[in-house]
């Protein structure tokens, strides 16, 4: 089932997102409690196929493929990711002006508000190229900073998964820590052409009300999973004493 959703957002086509879709997918089966030959049966499947896909795309051509009428955005991305500076008036222009703020940031940042390229050299920069502006700004310690405040939510987040005794609970909260952890490794790996750009937003930075939206109520889930987990304690507690008192009596 999972395969056949995933299926129809690549068709759309959003690789991007179906990336962040397969990797939480593969974080649920692996904290479900699926034995390991499963695991490691699926984890090969995956690398499999993305091996195949990347090999053939090397193999037939970026510009072949982008014949193809879904995939021909994903070659051109494809390309810029190889040499954005090739096509610096066409697909690598956002990675190659991406480059460029990150390169004017430096260790301190030019100022909050005095940023080059977000005046019209690099296309839609408040979208999933905005790091790229913050690192241009606040420089490497201050984006340092937003990203380590970043994982300590995640970090959190997931806590909570571990922590909590019922199963359904700590699935959920792990399965949002792995999907916003997921979303900022493809984001930054965009930008910094770790990875062909997938044009995934940067959370809680990126403008883009049904990221935003999504976010929100995956922590307003975390936190009442939190909330209902302490709850069930002291109810345990005080049952526990209760108990405890009666035996005395």
């Amino acid at each position: 089932l999972t395969l056949i959703l995933i299926g129809i957002v690549v068709i759309m086509p959003d690789l991007g997102n179906a990336t962040i879709l397969a990797l939480t997918v593969l974080i649920m089966i692996t904290v479900s409690g699926v034995g390991y030959r499963w695991f490691t049966s699926l984890l090969g499947l995956v690398v499999g196929a993305s091996t195949l896909v990347l090999g053939s795309i090397w193999i037939i051509g970026v510009d072949r493929v982008a014949k193809i009428p879904v995939f021909g955005y994903v070659a051109k991305r494809f390309s810029a990711f190889f040499n954005p500076f090739n096509d610096l008036s066409g697909a690598g222009h956002q990675l190659a002006n991406s480059y460029y703020a990150m390169s004017n940031g430096g260790w301190f940042g030019l100022g909050l508000g005095n940023s080059i390229e977000k005046r019209g050299y690099l296309p839609e920069a408040h979208t999933d190229f905005v790091f790229s502006i913050v690192i241009e700004e606040f420089g490497f310690f201050g984006a340092s900073l937003i990203l380590a405040l970043l994982f300590f939510l995640i970090l959190r987040i997931i806590l909570v998964g571990i922590r909590a005794k019922n199963p359904f609970n700590s699935m959920m909260a792990l399965g949002i820590g792995g999907m916003i952890l997921m979303q900022t490794f493809i984001n930054i790996g965009g930008i910094s052409g770790l990875i062909p750009s997938t044009g995934v937003t940067f959370p809680f930075l990126s403008q883009g009300g049904n990221s935003l939206l999504v976010l929100s109520v995956a922590i307003a889930l975390v936190l009442n999973i939190d909330a209902n987990e302490r709850r069930d304690a002291l109810y345990e507690q005080m049952e526990a004493e209760a108990q405890g008192r009666s035996e005395e009596a």
